[in-house]
């Protein structure tokens, strides 16, 4: 049961994250302003910190023989090509649908700076 809830939070987590974030990019955007690329790349970290804690979290509560980001570097290291793996082995579509939200989560800021060029 414990493992459900790191992974709810880990959702939630990143979910707002990136609400927020995307929120005042779009609000900073709609009056020519633009946040620090240090912002950037902290809400990037933060979000993939929050899915790989979702990440292992699952691999956990399934009791998955396969290596997971808590099995050593490797899986951090090659994470591009290991993620959509891990996912994909075990989820098939949802897996797709999984990765396809966390990109979504990534570029949500960008998409926010084209409402905000697009209705001003």
């Amino acid at each position: 049961m414990a493992f459900a809830s790191i992974k709810r939070c880990s959702v939630f987590g990143a979910v707002g994250a990136s609400v927020v974030f995307a929120a005042y990019d779009g609000w900073l955007f709609s009056r020519d302003l633009a946040p620090d690329e240090h912002l950037f790349t902290m809400h990037r970290f933060v979000v993939a910190a929050l899915f790989a804690t979702w990440l292992v979290a699952d691999a956990q509560e399934s009791q998955r023989t396969r290596p997971t980001f808590d099995q050593g570097s490797f899986a951090l290291y090659f994470s591009i090509v290991y993620v959509p793996y891990y996912l994909i082995s075990t989820r098939r579509g949802r897996g797709v649908l999984v990765l396809v939200g966390v990109c979504l989560l990534l570029v949500l800021p960008q998409l926010a700076e084209l409402v905000a060029s697009y209705v001003s």
